[in-house]
């Protein structure tokens, strides 16, 4: 379910950074996203509001967009952790990031996604995933179970 929504040109791994915004238009670059700046203001104002750090590493911010006719899922793994100095002391070694359709089930690819992030041994392949090919493989590998 999950997997039908990546795409190798949105898995970046090991990219580093210490701005959240700058992490997330890094994100965004292979995005059809029209306006990438204010796609990153609406993310970061849900932020604010409701912080999308689950502990464990993990990051699932996500904004609904009216722009796009299929939902996105951009991923970065970052094995070291990612520290950002807008944020907070959270460490980030997975972020997905959902850029929702209006058309699609958000509950139901959140609920999959914190299954699959909250899985130790699968958060641990994530991680040490050496290309884009291999995180969409071992996602793919976990749902078939």
């Amino acid at each position: 379910m999950l997997a039908q929504y990546l795409s190798t040109e949105r898995i970046l791994l090991n990219i580093d950074g210490h701005s959240y915004r700058d992490i997330l238009s890094k994100m965004l670059e292979k995005s059809s996203v029209i306006d990438v700046a204010t796609t990153v203001d609406k993310i970061l104002e849900r932020e604010k509001i409701m912080p999308t750090a689950l502990g464990k590493g993990i990051f699932l911010p996500r904004v609904v967009q009216d722009s796009i006719q299929r939902t996105e899922v951009h991923i970065i793994i970052n094995h070291n952790g990612l520290v950002f100095d807008d944020y907070g002391s959270s460490v980030a070694n997975v972020i997905m990031l959902f850029v929702f359709s209006k058309k699609d089930d958000h509950a139901a690819l959140l609920a999959q996604s914190l299954r699959l992030l909250n899985d130790d041994s699968l958060r641990s392949d994530l991680l040490h995933c050496r290309k884009p090919g291999d995180v969409i493989k071992a996602v793919s590998d976990w749902e078939e179970e």
